[in-house]
């Protein structure tokens, strides 16, 4: 004689091989013992589906790797947002006149998206090189109208913001004005190609004169002293000029420490 089949939830299994009045009697070898064991797996089957999956609930994985960055412009225009990562609110990159934006952390897929928050149209997008861990993101006004469809409100250039990239007692001049330019740092010889120059040592204090031709004359573009404190490092960024075939290009100078203990990604 066979146990009888425990009964599960709901679920009753029937009762195999065991005697007596209003029982199901099914021999061993019979044909109704081979239903019984039949309907038993069936029953266990269903059982085992209708329980919920371990990962059941669980969120997904967020892919990608971790960025951290700041973001620096020249006079946004309106409110720009990006989303740190899949189904987070948007959040507002907040900017100020001669600094660095407040450090912010992405995971996502690339390109890093800049996104109008009113209307969640994407206003610019940033490119991260695998394995950058900080990066600073300048946005600059992009040439095309803002209005046109699709067209991006600002032009990208982003740098890797390392101490070990940019040290303190250097200086980086990042060429976003669209003149060819050359002069000195501290009587040094230098010629600022497009976007970010490699760091200059220049100590506790830079001097810093630039110059574009006009025919056959050299007209001034910049020239200004940088002060740096210890574990302080100086980025000058060259936007281009007010107006239009001026030779003086907009200048904005990003001061900020390097040494640890530093909470803030700059000083205003």
């Amino acid at each position: 004689m066979l146990p009888r089949i425990p009964s599960f939830g709901p679920f009753v299994l029937p009762v195999v091989a065991v005697h007596g009045p209003g029982r199901i009697r099914c021999p061993i070898g019979s044909p109704r013992a081979r239903v019984c064991f039949a309907l038993w797996i069936f029953a266990v089957g269903v059982i085992l589906a209708a329980l919920p999956s371990p990962a059941a609930g669980a969120a997904a994985p967020v892919s990608g790797p971790l960025v951290r960055f700041t973001v620096f412009g020249l006079r946004p225009a309106g409110e720009v947002a990006f989303v740190p990562k899949p189904g987070a609110p948007p959040q507002a990159i907040r900017f100020y006149p001669t600094a660095r934006s407040p450090r912010y952390e992405y995971r996502g897929s690339s390109p890093l998206r800049f996104i109008d928050p009113e209307t969640n149209a994407v206003v610019a997008e940033a490119v991260v090189p695998p394995g950058a861990g900080e990066v600073l993101i300048l946005l600059s006004p992009s040439a095309i109208d803002g209005k046109a469809a699709g067209a991006r409100r600002f032009e990208v250039t982003m740098l890797e913001d390392t101490p070990a990239r940019h040290p303190s007692g250097s200086l980086v001049i990042v060429n976003l004005s669209g003149l060819v330019l050359a002069g000195t740092v501290n009587e040094r010889p230098v010629s600022p190609g497009p976007g970010p120059g490699a760091p200059l040592a220049v100590g506790r204090a830079a001097e810093v004169r630039l110059s574009t031709s006009a025919g056959t004359r050299r007209l001034q573009s910049y020239a200004g002293t940088i002060a740096l404190a210890r574990d302080e490092r100086a980025l000058l960024v060259l936007f281009p000029p007010f107006r239009a075939g001026s030779a003086e290009v907009q200048a904005r100078l990003l001061v900020d420490k390097t040494g640890p203990g530093s909470k803030t990604p700059s000083r205003k």
